[in-house]
């Protein structure tokens, strides 16, 4: 019977190779195409090309119809409106939108942002009862509100009533508002469910009757910052607003207190300008951002693109700080998450904190700040834990929490710590009982050094914007490591040279200058790059970006596993004690790890190289028990009726640590 995975394959190689010949891309290009589902003419010009298709319909979105209705009465009763945003980029922006869309209209418009230290996230009473005396008839919320059931309910009670945009995840009632026009919302399209906060402000403008062109790079920088997919409608917000960031006054004027001469992708957006407009409600108040990107005058711009400047570089001062502090309190050498509490922890920057700490780790961490009677927290997660859904399990232990997959913020009572702490830890104990999941790199292919070419940069560049769900492709090239050094002020960054039979590339690593003696003591070398168009004195180049750089696996070692194969394939006695030492020892987890990253490989039509010596041995007792195959130096999985124990295979003991 033949092998699912081989035919897989062949069927792979088949689609790849017509790609190839209907668009003249290269091999490689054509291949991450069809892993990603680009195989007809539409989707992979709509994918590769997507500023050219439309943005979404506004009235797509469950209750716009009511949300467009109770704003115009609003506007033509000359009732004030407040708009109610957050103080992150992705609210910022939101409250920015559709204050200036508003009173484009002709609105009696205000807006209002909680403070992230006295307030927290959302609205809340006093918010409510500020609006309430400031003769505010109208709420409408912008990245916020779906959550807010007390507070709408109580706004209701004073004869306000609230419109809701947002984007976050919904609880199993929706809040007693006039309209809840919301991403997340699962009575519509999927495709929409992905927006930020601000592309639904962006929306809801539109649907008012408001031009969209000048909401876009606010749109898109807040579809970068807030990390949300880029797929769908997304993708193309970002692709239509990034040639119009400097239009908008106040981005402009925070590129150039950075020193910003231009725009190099959506780079510019994560790294410069999300960081710069959150550091206004970090580091204080945040409608200084709004301010900015919303004045008029440019004085006012020059001052406050200044300002926050200043705070960005206080920012990171403090983040430092916080790391240390942080990093001093964790005994577990393997968490399943670090639940952790600081007395002056700015409440701005631990969720940042968060997020290096997640990179470090490898599992949720949640950073709380003892901010007097409760503690406010914000948290970062791994793929394999769904933060929202983890506090929404023992959602009576918060005053209040909201988020998504990957990120959350909390309020809980300083008395509660603990028993939220052994909670989320017993329930992550229970779910993943031997730990979490290992995360897996993911590698698009093996790239011989001759492929590295302008015209695959080129093609690679097409699929931008890269972020969250559309990663930077990364690829794995071997050969002869030389001619390595430090470069950049201070010798911040490595450069070397890597050669195998035919060519030679130069690769950069960035921050790494301090593993200068490392890579000189590795000659042959295994390296996971990125690869990017740059150019030179006019003339395109390939700039080629380590990610990773490991020691090719040992011949020595190869020999031994080759060994082991012919054993467990043709029923021979097991190598001697001295081949089978030169083999590294595994635990079961890296076993079944090894095989979970085979099956999802196989899931793109390709087969798994063996990476590392690691992986070489985890994969030999799923051989000899039958449910992997080697066959032209691949490995693929092999269908089996009964259920298999690696625990039976006469390589287990050896290989296998207790």
């Amino acid at each position: 019977m033949p092998n699912i995975a081989e035919n897989s394959k062949q069927a792979f190689d088949r689609t790849v190779s017509d790609v190839m010949g209907r668009f003249g891309f290269t091999r490689a290009f054509s291949a991450m195409l069809v892993r990603r589902g680009l195989i007809d003419d539409e989707s992979i010009t709509g994918f590769l090309h997507p500023e050219s298709k439309p943005l979404p319909d506004p009235f797509a979105l469950s209750d716009m119809d009511g949300a467009v209705r109770r704003i115009r009465q609003a506007i033509e009763a000359n009732e004030r409106i407040c708009v109610y945003g957050d103080y992150d980029t992705d609210g910022i922006c939101a409250t920015a939108i559709l204050t200036d869309a508003l009173k484009r209209l002709g609105a009696d418009a205000v807006y209002m942002l909680p403070s992230r230290f006295a307030e927290g996230y959302g609205l809340n009473i006093h918010a409510v009862d500020a609006m309430h005396l400031d003769g505010v008839r109208l709420i409408v919320t912008v990245d916020n509100g779906v959550s807010a059931h007390t507070e709408i309910a109580y706004a209701k009670s004073l004869g306000m009533d609230t419109v809701v945009t947002d984007h976050h995840r919904c609880h199993e009632t929706m809040p007693d508002a006039a309209a809840v026009v919301c991403a997340a919302r699962s009575d519509q399209d999927e495709s929409l469910r992905c927006l930020c906060g601000a592309s639904v402000a962006m929306l809801t403008a539109y649907a008012l009757g408001c031009q969209i062109a000048p909401y876009l790079p606010l749109a898109a920088l807040a579809t970068m910052a807030d990390v949300v997919p880029l797929q769908a409608s997304n993708r193309t917000i970002v692709k239509k607003g990034l040639p119009l960031i400097v239009a908008q006054p106040g981005l402009n004027a925070l590129l150039n207190a950075a020193g910003i001469q231009e725009i190099a992708g959506e780079s510019t957006l994560s790294f410069v300008l999300a960081p710069r407009i959150n550091a206004a409600g970090r580091m204080g108040d945040p409608s200084r951002a709004v301010r900015l990107l919303l004045t008029e005058d440019a004085s006012e711009r020059e001052m406050l693109s200044t300002e926050l400047e200043q705070e960005n570089i206080r920012r990171r001062a403090e983040e430092q700080r916080i790391f240390r502090e942080a990093e001093a309190q964790i005994t577990d050498s393997d968490p399943r998450i670090l639940i952790l509490c600081g007395t002056d922890w700015n409440t701005g920057v631990v969720g940042i904190v968060s997020s290096r700490l997640v990179e470090r780790h490898h599992c949720p961490v949640i950073l709380f700040s003892d901010t007097g009677d409760t503690l406010t927290g914000s948290g970062r997660s791994v793929p394999a834990v769904d933060l929202f859904a983890l506090l929404s399990r023992h959602k009576e232990l918060f005053l209040r929490f909201g988020g998504h997959l990957l990120a959350a913020g909390a309020t809980v009572e300083k008395s509660a710590f603990t028993a939220v702490k052994q909670a989320l830890e017993q329930d992550l104990a229970e779910r993943f009982p031997t730990g979490l999941p290992d995360e897996t790199r993911t590698v698009e292919d093996r790239l011989a050094l001759c492929e590295i070419t302008t015209k695959l940069a080129g093609e690679i560049a097409c699929l931008a914007p890269f972020g969250e769900e559309n990663r930077t492709p990364v690829f794995r090239i071997e050969g002869t490591l030389s001619g390595v050094r430090r470069i950049g002020k201070d010798g911040t960054h490595l450069t070397a040279k890597i050669t195998d039979d035919a060519s030679s590339v130069r690769i950069v690593s960035f921050g790494t200058g301090d593993r200068c003696s490392d890579w000189c003591a590795v000659s042959s070398a295994r390296a996971y790059v990125s690869i990017e168009l740059s150019s030179y004195q006019g003339r395109p180049e390939v700039s080629v970006r380590a990610e990773a750089l490991e020691r090719n696996t040992d011949e020595a070692v190869i020999e031994a596993a080759k060994a082991c194969i012919r054993t467990v394939r043709y029923g021979q006695p097991l190598p001697d004690k001295d081949v089978l030492n030169m083999l590294p020892k595994v635990t079961e987890g890296e076993i079944r790890s090894v095989y979970r990253t085979l099956l999802d490989r196989l899931k793109n039509g390709t087969a798994l190289e063996c990476l590392s010596e690691q992986e070489l041995s985890a994969l030999l007792p799923l051989l000899e028990i039958g449910v992997v195959r080697f066959r032209n130096g691949e490995f693929f999985t092999e269908n089996v009726q009964e259920k298999k124990q690696i625990q039976n295979a006469l390589l287990y003991p050896v290989l296998c640590l207790e």
